[in-house]
């Protein structure tokens, strides 16, 4: 009798070749390289075909790779859709989703997959836009879920993760001062910034303002300015020994429903999006 296929292993050799490289794919499953390698040997094994070429300039597909790679993304698909058919009480049908601008390359490229794996009935059409008008979408029934980032004092929402937010780069003008940039939509980063501007030693000059995170983060690079990011937008930027706020923000994300919705299904898709988010 032929063995039966692994899909676990078959979903961790997607994830290779969706991330482009077995490190990747471990951060994205919270595993170790190691522990990838391993298991795509095991599956070479089980298949008695080679699947990866591994190189200095990366990794390439084998013929038979090739075939595992359409093959697997067909019985991974016919898999999530059996669950979903066996499943009480899922979603299904149109959705209307939003996710904040911002975190939307990042968002996207982990939440669409996962509307394909656990809702495969689902057809999300998806807003990007920021927070706060997400909100009022939601409140005004345009929207069925979005992520948001939770107003300060509030306990609306499921949670879903957690970023830290603090000032970047060095900029200064001739005579000392810091020079600054800040958004120009109506969001929480903007409220926070402007706050901790007030707190500065010295006096700033304002040169730069912007409509997205993205902007700011690309005039930090620069040395142009010195800005309030998300640590994740930021990466590898220096923080700002000029502008600290008495103490960091900590902005917390969350999932929001409209009124009419129904929480047990809110619940589950929050507690799958936070699976995936946090690996």
């Amino acid at each position: 009798m032929l063995p039966a296929l692994d899909l676990e292993l078959i979903r961790t050799f997607q994830t290779v070749l969706q991330e482009g490289g077995f490190k990747p794919a471990a951060e994205r499953l919270n595993r170790t390289p190691a522990a990838v390698s391993m298991q795509i040997k095991r599956l070479e094994e089980l298949l008695g075909q080679r699947l990866l070429e591994r190189s200095n300039q990366g990794i390439a597909l084998t013929a038979a790779g090739d075939i595992l790679k359409e093959k697997g993304e067909k019985l991974l698909s016919l898999n999530y859709e059996l669950l979903s058919d066996l499943r009480q009480g899922e979603l299904f049908g149109k959705l209307s989703f939003g996710t904040p601008t911002d975190y939307a390359p990042t968002l996207l490229q982990q939440l669409l997959p996962i509307f394909g794996r656990e809702f495969p009935k689902v057809t999300p059409t998806i807003i990007l836009e920021p927070s706060r008008s997400l909100r009022a979408r939601i409140q005004s029934g345009v929207l069925d879920m979005a992520i948001v980032a939770q107003e300060p004092g509030t306990d609306e929402g499921i949670h879903l993760w957690s970023e830290e937010i603090a000032w970047f780069g060095g900029a200064r003008t001739q005579d000392g001062k810091a020079k600054v940039g800040v958004l120009t939509t109506n969001c929480i980063l903007r409220d926070r910034a402007l706050e901790d501007l007030k707190t500065v030693p010295r006096d700033h000059k304002l040169v730069l303002e912007a409509a997205t995170v993205a902007s700011l983060r690309d005039g930090v690079e620069e040395g142009f300015c010195q800005a309030f990011l998300p640590v994740s937008v930021a990466g590898s930027l220096a923080r700002s020994k000029e502008v600290r706020p008495s103490q960091s923000l900590m902005l917390n994300f969350v999932l929001i429903a409209g009124v009419g919705a129904d929480g047990s299904k809110t619940q589950s898709v929050a507690s799958k999006f936070r699976r995936a988010l946090l690996g």
